[in-house]
């Protein structure tokens, strides 16, 4: 298998910033989409969204925004479990913190810092984001408002932290050893990224953002730890579907297996043509006459916006979240309905695009007495056969 040659042009796909009260990204200076192409990186075994200057620029304006994306630990609702379950793994390994160097690259609002410092950490915070300001004064913590490495990060620490960060790094590798020279000796390093093994192994096109560079599974993020001078011990997280690692600074870097980087392109180009499988009977399922309709639509935007012949004004977007109603996904022409929308008008169709709450939706509709065709998320991304 010639792996340096292991490209996907996957299309135009929505840039998501953020859900917004019209249908267009242009009020906040960012395009609506942009081309979107993965690539197999053939020396680390990692599948990668390929170089692009029109990304680059976009992205540098949305962090300057402080993406919605970006971020998800604070001091209220989810974010302060994703923050005290990060916080659980690291205080299993680091049971003294007192008087120890913090530094955390991507700090957004400075929460996890904070719950650092209480248990006697002095810490530091990076962060390119208008968040980072705001939380520096709500949480107490100092935060370099930049990019790491900052002049004014000084000095060795005992710790670094990047929680959702690596994929967002256009060159993880050189990051990482970045990281390492501003270890002190015995320094660690706490990593958290996204776990996309699930998605690449169902033909799931959701995860791929324009915001991320590097779609990890653990296998790929122990051997990119491994290449960039690092041990490291890597394990799922106890909540939301991240990866864990603690990675030690060695005197050497471990060459990937060959046979691993195999399987590892194996594993993209089935990637691939599940995607465009699930692809194909999304635009069945659409063809039919009348509007269709997609509840929890976030999970089928970039399918959908990869479909060519698709008439997007013909489908309907709901979504139980109240704080979504009457919104928009970039470029979708039709806002984001709740439930009373569907029982109202209900669609000639409708995809509950959902593995974990398929049945309470179905149930719901049926309580509800309405009657619709319904298409459920594992008639789209079937299985292939075991690898």
């Amino acid at each position: 298998m010639e792996l340096q040659l292991m490209q996907w042009q996957v299309g135009d796909l929505p840039f998501f910033y953020r859900c917004q009260p019209q249908p267009s990204n242009a009020p906040y200076g960012l395009p609506d989409s942009l081309p979107f192409c993965l690539e197999f990186d053939s020396a680390l075994g990692l599948i990668r969204q390929s170089p692009n200057t029109q990304v680059e620029a976009a992205l540098e304006r949305c962090y300057q925004h402080g993406s919605t994306i970006s971020g998800m630990m604070d001091s209220g609702g989810i974010g302060q479990q994703y923050a005290r379950d990060f916080l659980d793994f690291i205080a299993h390994h680091e049971t003294d913190l007192t008087g120890k160097r913090v530094l955390e690259i991507g700090c957004g609002t400075g929460y996890l810092l904070s719950l650092l410092k209480q248990k006697g950490a002095d810490v530091l915070g990076i962060e390119p984001g208008a968040q980072g300001q705001g939380g520096q004064q709500r949480h107490g913590v100092p935060i370099i408002d930049g990019f790491f490495p900052h002049p004014k990060a000084e000095g060795k620490f005992d710790l670094i932290v990047a929680y959702a960060v690596l994929e967002h790094i256009g060159e993880p590798q050189g990051f990482l050893e970045k990281i390492a020279d501003s270890l002190a000796p015995d320094g660690v390093a706490y990593i958290a990224v996204p776990d996309c093994a699930p998605y690449i192994e169902n033909g799931d096109i959701s995860c791929l953002l324009h915001e991320h560079w590097s779609y990890f599974d653990a296998s790929s993020l122990q051997r990119l730890l491994e290449v960039s001078g690092f041990a490291a011990a890597v394990q799922p997280a106890g909540f939301g579907g991240s990866i864990y690692a603690r990675a030690v600074r060695v005197s050497h870097k471990t060459k990937p297996v060959n046979d691993e980087i195999d399987l590892a392109g194996n594993g993209f180009e089935r990637f691939r043509s599940l995607a465009l499988g699930a692809g194909q009977r999304l635009e069945r399922f659409l063809a039919g006459p009348g509007q269709a309709g997609i509840y929890v639509p976030g999970r089928m935007i970039n399918l959908l916006a990869s479909l060519d012949s698709v008439d997007l004004a013909q489908v309907r977007l709901f979504d139980d979240n109240e704080a979504l109603t009457g919104l928009y996904f970039p470029g979708m022409p039709n806002p984001i309905e709740d439930f009373s929308g569907l029982v109202e008008r209900p669609p000639a169709r409708l995809l509950i695009a959902t593995k974990s709450f398929h049945f309470q939706i179905a149930d719901r509709i049926e309580h509800a007495s309405v009657e619709v065709p319904l298409l459920a998320w594992s008639d789209l991304f079937l299985v292939a056969a075991p690898k």
